[in-house]
């Protein structure tokens, strides 16, 4: 306790500013943020007033943030551009015995973290910043939140935001970093600065679905031709297939290389198994259609056959987004 109060002393060394997975990793300087305060407030201390006996416990930070912009959301590469301010308050008695210190800094960075993408496009993601004292754990130094905003003006194209939140917590790394005269890994305050996005449902429907439902309304319309028409039928949907297939190739631009499915990807299947059913019942009433005394049946195979498809595909894909954007 001695040697940590000797530290405190000295000042509260470096923070690391880190985004989730070790990106961006920033270093803050709360050593010597007495002197800081003494330049900003033309304090000093006393000579002729004793130092205070050192307190009992950890040193207690008070952070707050403030959010003044979000740049350049990349789905793609996992990280994001963040523009924000962080303030630091707190007690050191053996400097300033009745007085507080303070400083404030403004950060702008490229932050990463892995997007879960699962449930995209209608995902809702995190824009996150993690931060912890980079040379005391919790015995020496803990956070304390006091408040986070965001800027009025803040606008995140493409994206609607809920308030960011903060809050604090003892994070155990699972390691030793080397050091043989620790058994286990010590606990650190860690501070964490989320700000939740979420696309609006309107336009990732547009954008995203409607052009995909639209190319199976389309491959639908075969089953309005006459079943003697069959060049006709096969092409269209056919088509319809390819474009969807297009669709796909080009809607996945944006989205990195992952191990699993989206829901998009999942709508896009049940597309194709509808298209492949199309073509199952083309076949059938073709086949039916090529005796002039079961053309009627291969009529009927077709209206029944195609609106119990586009009916089931429908429903389907419907439960299957609902559920999605509900949970």
């Amino acid at each position: 306790m001695a040697f940590m109060m000797e530290r405190t002393a000295r000042g509260l060394a470096t923070a690391i500013l880190m985004a989730c997975l070790g990106g961006l990793p920033l270093l803050m300087n709360l050593a010597g943020m007495t002197a800081f305060a003494q330049e900003q407030t033309g304090a000093a201390p006393d000579p002729g007033v004793a130092a205070a006996e050192p307190e009992a416990g950890p040193e207690v930070v008070t952070i707050g943030a403030y959010l003044n912009d979000v740049q350049a959301i990349d789905l793609k590469n996992h990280n994001y551009m963040v523009d924000f301010y962080l303030w630091f308050r707190w007690k050191n008695p053996e400097v300033l015995p009745d007085g507080q210190c303070y400083q404030v800094m403004h950060i702008e960075g490229r932050m990463s973290h892995k997007f879960n993408l699962r449930h995209y496009p209608f995902d809702r993601q995190a824009i996150t910043i993690e931060m912890e004292d980079a040379v005391l754990d919790v015995s020496g130094l803990a956070f304390k939140v006091e408040r986070v905003s965001a800027n009025p003006a803040l606008e995140l194209p493409g994206f609607d935001y809920e308030a960011p939140t903060m809050q604090v917590h003892d994070y155990r790394h699972p390691t030793n970093f080397g050091d043989t005269r620790v058994a286990d890994s010590d606990a650190y305050s860690r501070v964490r600065i989320d700000l939740r996005i979420s696309r609006p449902t309107v336009n990732a429907i547009v954008k995203n679905v409607l052009p995909m439902l639209l190319a199976t309304i389309c491959a639908s319309f075969v089953f309005l031709l006459h079943p003697s028409l069959v060049d006709t039928r096969f092409q269209i949907a056919i088509f319809s297939i390819f474009t969807i297939v297009a669709l796909q190739i080009t809607q996945g631009d944006d989205l990195p290389t992952i191990e699993y499915l989206t829901l998009l990807d999942i709508l896009y299947l049940l597309s194709y198994l509808y298209g492949i059913a199309i073509i199952g019942v083309l076949v059938y009433s073709t086949k039916l259609s090529q005796d002039a005394a079961r053309m009627a049946a291969a009529v009927k195979v077709d209206r029944w056959g195609g609106g119990l498809l586009f009916g089931a595909y429908l429903i389907i894909s419907g439960a299957v987004i609902i559920f999605v954007v509900t949970t």
